[in-house]
């Protein structure tokens, strides 16, 4: 799909670890930094031109992300067109890598599609 190709190329300006889906194929050794995106809904427009695709994409750092990091993938984002960040809360989360004591700060940031048919 194009979209998806557009938005791991874009994220790929911010970040050289992109992922889809998952960050299963982040190598081991390196620390938990990287981005993942997936598709999370469709959704039929209301005067059912088009549709629109809810796009999320995850901020991964060890210890805590940057300040402008989340900024920066708002922008790579938003040169895709037809694509812009939600107006709405965008949530963090955290955790704790396995097998050390590293805190994981994770964000969702999530990004509307729209097309026309």
């Amino acid at each position: 799909m194009t979209l998806l190709n557009d938005v791991k190329a874009a994220l790929s300006t911010v970040d050289e670890h992109v992922y889809y889906g998952t960050g299963i194929e982040h190598p081991k050794q390196l620390p938990w930094n990287y981005l993942v995106f997936s598709r999370d809904v469709l959704r039929r427009k209301q005067n059912r031109s088009g549709y629109a695709w809810v796009i999320n994409v995850v901020v991964v750092r060890e210890e805590y992300i940057p300040d402008g990091l989340e900024e920066q993938v708002i922008a790579a984002m938003e040169t895709i067109p037809g694509v812009r960040m939600l107006e709405e809360d965008h949530e963090y989360s955290y955790g704790v890598k396995p097998k050390t004591n590293n805190t994981i700060e994770m964000a969702v940031l999530k990004f509307s599609y729209s097309r026309k048919l």
